[in-house]
C-alpha cells in the first residue's frame, strides 16, 4: 500500500513539474493601437528583489539573448530607467501552405522591456517583413508592415496571398511568444 501511494505521489509531482514547466500562450490575437501593431505583455517577477535586482535579471538576458547576435541591429540598457529596447529581426519558417511549401520570412521588430515595482513591461512594435527569397533579388527588398499582413482586416481580406499571410500572423503569434516565455523564465526564482 505504502508503495502504492509512493507511486502515485510521484505522479503527482511529475505532472504538477510539467505545469509549471509549460509555456503561456499570451498573444493569442493581434492588437492595434491607434492603427498601428503593438503587442503588450506583463510579467509579474519575484515580490521578493528589488528593481535593481530585477534590471540585473532583465540586463543579464538581454545580454544572454542579444549582444553578439549577428540580426541584431541596435541594442540600448538603460540603467536608470531601468529598461531594455531591442531591435532585432529573426527568421521565420512558417507553417506549410497549401502547397507543401515552408515560406521563410525575416521578421524585423522592436521591443522595449521595462521593470517597475511590480514586475516587467513587455512591449513589441515597429513589425515588418521581407520575403527571404525576394531579399536577393534587389538591392532595396520590398518590406511589408505589420498592419498590412497580420491584422485581422488584412487576413479576412480577399486578397492574392491570404494564405501567407494566415500563416505569417501563426508564425509571428509563435515567435512572441516563445519570446514571452523566456523572458518570464528569467525572472522565475527556483
Amino acid at each position: 500500500m505504502k508503495r502504492i501511494l509512493f507511486i502515485i505521489g510521484l505522479i503527482f509531482a511529475v505532472l504538477g513539474m510539467n505545469a509549471q514547466t509549460q509555456k503561456e500562450n499570451v498573444f493569442t490575437s493581434v492588437p492595434e493601437v491607434n492603427g498601428k501593431v503593438v503587442f503588450q505583455q506583463f510579467i509579474h517577477t519575484h515580490q521578493g528583489l528589488s528593481e535593481d535586482q530585477n534590471y540585473a535579471i532583465l540586463y543579464k538576458w538581454g545580454k544572454d539573448n542579444y549582444a553578439g547576435n549577428p540580426l541584431l541591429s541596435g541594442i540600448r540598457f538603460n540603467e536608470k530607467d531601468k529598461s531594455l529596447i531591442v531591435s532585432s529581426k529573426v527568421e521565420l519558417l512558417l507553417p506549410e501552405n497549401s502547397k507543401g511549401v515552408r515560406e521563410k520570412m525575416i521578421m524585423n521588430y522592436r521591443f522595449d522591456a521595462n521593470i517597475t515595482s511590480a514586475g516587467c513591461i513587455l512591449v513589441v512594435r515597429n513589425i515588418t517583413y521581407q520575403n527571404v527569397e525576394e531579399r536577393g533579388k534587389s538591392f532595396f527588398p520590398k518590406s511589408f508592415s505589420a498592419e498590412e499582413m497580420i491584422t485581422d482586416n488584412a487576413v479576412n481580406s480577399n486578397s492574392d496571398n491570404k494564405e501567407l499571410k494566415v500563416n505569417l500572423r501563426k508564425g509571428t503569434l509563435y515567435f512572441l511568444n516563445e519570446l514571452y516565455n523566456d523572458l518570464k523564465e528569467s525572472f522565475s526564482v527556483s
